[in-house]
């Protein structure tokens, strides 16, 4: 039996050097043994571990014949805890193979010990990951190890077992952990450094892939610019080869040959302030286009926490900056001229205002309308009107001044904003340039176009205080131009402020009228030459306010008209009339026709048709008793939105007449175009039809022409005999004025009835004049 001296921990000595010689091995190995699959590894795990283990037996620390200690069970054990079941497995067979071959006394304990040692290496294996202190538990678990050992030596002698016991435990009980914590140091280091080489090797693998397939040009140079690597893309774009890159400069790539200055300065604030900076520059690609790009250079610290060198990502926000001109372009100027719009003008003249005031000088804001523009849309099509916007901006744009501002606020509506007026009649001058240049024809596709203005003047600080108050008011005297004809300007004054303000007070009483019950219809008679028979009434509209009195139509339709109120309006105009016209027909005419002016408006409405045909189903008035008069100015404003209620209602039966022929823009060819029955003669050419001038011939020829195309003739405004006889001579059919009869209330219309039906002087008068 062995006996303990100094040589027994030398050749315990001796057996560790053993194993820290064979686990060394695995510093340079690993790496080659890492590139095989998961399974493969545990395998070379298991050999490895093994045959170490063969080793450390080679060398063991004797006991007596049979009986040997070493670290083979360190061994299994940390085969199995690395490499799992099959690592362990291999080293245990490896290892337990031998020690059967070795046979002797203790070949049952050696042989438990290295089964059970296999088993704590799967249990850990297990379990590792829920230790917060592995090295103190690879102590435990290598302390466990020697317990085992020294469990299995119960099977031995008793003599043995005892010696064993007291001499050799101590001793496996103090190295064990220490060889499982030096082992684990050696083997969780390589596997975690070889890790990290994979993971570092797959990030750059990322990052270069990143880079070459990025769509920014990314670049990196020295500290003094001299380029040393680019991406694909920046070599695409900028045109240069792999081979040139180390003798370019990025300054001159990105375009600081002529600013070397603010070069230095970016390059400095990196290097020296060792933070990334940020700036924007347009960068020339090979094939000469200029792209913007946001570039930032970034400083590449080495290990002493000094900048090595820089890189610079260079990303094209061209596209970017176009879509921001497009939005500040659509929300600033106008879409079709391409001139400043509201909100740009608003911007400008607020300026002027302050400008003015600072150097107190005066501010004119024109506004020009563009005269019957809705004709050129309405007969010639939008596309064709949108062209000739463009022509009359572009002639305007000609006439400002670099300090002027010219604007479209509306679909044919202009404003110029004229700044540092000093004297009034420069200011007319330049408005008589205006009004001239529009004096003479424009030709737009082959077409001859009269595009004339009417403007409208406001100045600061008279004509109001505010941006919104000076172009309201000069929108005003615009309008005042056009009430008073077109084709003209207009200085804002307090008169038509007043006006404004009437206007305003007439508008909200004339919304209460139809309310208050404020509106009555009068009725004008119509006679038949032919037959001296009553056809029919016109009627006429009175409005009978508690305070303002009688309140003139002419004053308060175009009013109506502007405010909508025309609606509402019309329509009750429509049912009374035919609701008192069957009345009429029931007591004193059963033929009687009923004539209704029609307001433009109305007609524009889609359902105008289907509420008359309404109305005439709800009086059960026929039809063809029911005549609606038209202006000659529905061929300006509204001809295409208009005709087709006017074709529905003549096919249902209604009548349309044409009222004050001559007055307006229509002509007889326009006739043709119209689905009317009835044509008025206006009675500014019936006034003077018995003087010697042309007017005699002119309606005479009226008559005749408009009787060959089948429609009839009333002839409005007549006064006298000899204005009657003349037109009983050239053959017009029916008659309307104050020698007929005065507009009658219903019950004057009684009188009326009687006289005809009593062959009363009146009638005898008319059939015989000159009795």
């Amino acid at each position: 039996m062995m006996t303990i001296r100094y040589e027994t921990l030398e050749d315990i000595a001796i057996n560790a050097s053993v194993l820290l010689t064979f686990i060394f091995l695995f510093h340079w190995l690993y790496p080659l043994v890492s590139k095989f699959s998961s399974r493969w590894v545990s395998v070379i795990f298991g050999i490895w571990f093994g045959v170490t283990g063969l080793g450390v037996m080679i060398d063991p620390l004797y006991v007596t014949d049979g009986v040997f200690v070493d670290f083979r069970t360190v061994l299994v054990a940390l085969a199995g805890t690395f490499g799992g079941g099959i690592s362990g497995t291999i080293a245990m067979l490896i290892v337990g193979g031998y020690r059967a071959y070795v046979g002797g006394t203790g070949v049952v304990s050696g042989l438990g010990g290295i089964v059970t040692a296999m088993l704590f290496g799967l249990l850990m294996n297990r379990y590792e990951a829920r230790f917060r202190k592995p090295t103190l538990a690879y102590a435990v678990f290598g302390l466990l190890v020697a317990i085992e050992s020294a469990l299995w030596f119960l099977v031995l002698p008793k003599e043995l077992n005892q010696y064993l016991f007291q001499h050799i435990a101590i001793y496996m009980c103090v190295t064990y952990p220490l060889v499982v914590i030096i082992i684990r140091y050696f083997i969780t280091h390589e596997i975690r450094k070889k890790e990290t080489e994979g993971k570092l090797l797959e990030s750059e693998e990322q990052y270069r892939t990143l880079v070459e397939h990025s769509n920014d040009l990314i670049f990196r140079c020295d500290l003094r610019g001299n380029l040393l690597s680019a991406n694909k893309k920046f070599m695409d774009d900028i045109g240069i080869e792999a081979k040139e890159l180390r003798d370019r400069w990025i300054f001159d790539v990105l375009g600081f040959r002529e600013d070397l200055t603010r070069w230095q300065e970016l390059l400095s604030e990196t290097v020296y302030g060792k933070t990334p900076i940020t700036f924007e520059k347009e960068v020339v690609h090979k094939n000469g286009s200029t792209h913007l790009y946001v570039t930032t250079l970034s400083p590449v610290l080495g290990m002493d926490q000094q900048v090595k060198s820089i890189t610079g990502t260079c990303y094209d926000i061209t596209r970017i900056r176009n879509s921001e001109r497009h939005i500040m372009q659509l929300s600033l100027y106008d879409s079709l001229t391409e001139l400043p719009n509201r909100k740009l003008l608003m911007e400008k003249l607020n300026q002027a205002i302050a400008v003015s005031d600072e150097q107190s000088t005066r501010v004119a804001v024109v506004v020009a309308d563009l005269d019957n523009f809705k004709l050129v849309n309405d007969t010639r099509g939008y596309a064709f009107g949108d062209e000739l916007l463009n022509r009359v901006a572009q002639q305007l744009q000609r006439l400002m001044s670099p300090k002027d501002t010219l604007a479209r606020i509306s679909e044919d509506e202009f404003v110029f904003l004229l700044e540092g007026i000093d004297q009034l009649h420069h200011l007319l001058t330049r408005i008589q340039t205006i009004q001239d240049e529009f004096q003479y024809p424009q030709f737009i596709r082959n077409e001859q176009i009269y595009s004339k203005m009417s403007l409208g003047i406001a100045l600061y600080p008279g004509d109001g205080a505010s941006a919104e108050e000076l172009i309201k008011n000069a929108d005003t005297a615009m309008y005042n131009v056009k009430a008073m004809g077109k084709n003209h300007y207009r200085f804002y004054n307090n008169e038509m402020r007043e006006a404004l303000l009437k206007r305003g007070r007439l508008e909200e009483a004339l919304r209460k009228a139809l309310i208050h019950n404020e509106l009555i219809l009068q009725f004008q008679p119509q006679r038949d030459l032919r037959t001296n028979q009553i056809r029919g009434f016109e009627a006429l509209i009175r409005w009978v306010h508690p305070q303002m009195g009688t309140v003139s139509p002419l004053e308060f339709i175009p009013v109506a008209e502007q405010s909508g109120a025309i609606i509402p309006i019309g329509e009750w105009v429509i049912r009374t009339a035919c609701e008192r016209n069957k009345v009429i027909q029931k007591s004193h005419f059963p033929h009687s026709i009923i004539s209704v002016n029609i307001s433009t408006i109305q007609l524009q409405r889609p359902d105008f048709a289907q509420m008359v045909i309404d109305i005439l189903l709800e009086t059960q008035m026929a039809p063809e008793y029911l005549e609606l008069e038209i202006t000659e100015s529905i061929m300006m404003e509204s001809f295409h939105s208009a005709i087709g209620n006017l074709e529905t209602l003549r096919d249902y039966g209604v009548s349309i007449a044409l009222d004050d022929f001559g007055t307006g823009y229509s002509s007889l060819s326009y006739l043709k175009q119209l689905p009317i029955g009835t044509l008025k003669i206006d009675k500014s050419f019936v006034k003077d039809i018995t003087k010697e001038s042309v007017d005699d011939s002119l309606v005479e020829s009226i008559i005749i022409l408009v009787r060959r195309m089948g429609i009839q003739i009333v002839a409005e405004g007549v006064e006298t005999q000899e204005q009657l006889d003349c037109l009983r001579q050239w053959g017009c059919e029916y008659v309307q004025g104050y020698l007929i009869s005065k507009p009658l209330f219903e019950l004057e219309i009684r009188q009326l009835a009687a006289e005809q039906l009593g062959q009363s002087g009146f009638t005898r008068a008319l059939e015989y004049p000159h009795a």
